[in-house]
């Protein structure tokens, strides 16, 4: 959160939601944020997360802006936003939350 904020207040992002994240972390602490899968992103309240295991067991922590494009309904940078003409305006989780089944979610 602390590297998400230095973002935010250097002008990088305007939220948190328009960064993507990317840690690099030890094994012990990998193994726990890999269980939370594709719902890192939503507990971090970020569009995208990722995770690997860092190489000397240090921790990195990378906070890039998105270039994707802002979903006008969850406000998510996505590449997907716009891929279903029906919903020019949406990403594809939210056209399938709308006219699909929904999304289902194990922790956020």
């Amino acid at each position: 959160m602390k590297r998400l904020e230095d973002a935010r207040s250097g002008g990088a992002i305007g939220s948190s939601l328009q960064a993507n994240v990317s840690l690099l972390l030890p094994a012990q602490d990998l193994a726990l944020l890999r269980s939370l899968g594709d719902d890192l992103k939503f507990v971090m309240i970020t569009s995208s997360a990722t995770v690997a295991e860092s190489a000397d067991g240090a921790i990195v922590i990378e906070v890039r802006p998105s270039r994707d494009t802002k979903c006008e309904r969850c406000w998510h940078y996505r590449p997907d936003v716009g891929s279903d003409s029906r919903h020019p305006t949406l990403c594809g989780r939210c056209v399938g939350n709308l006219d699909g089944p929904g999304e289902r979610r194990a922790h956020a």
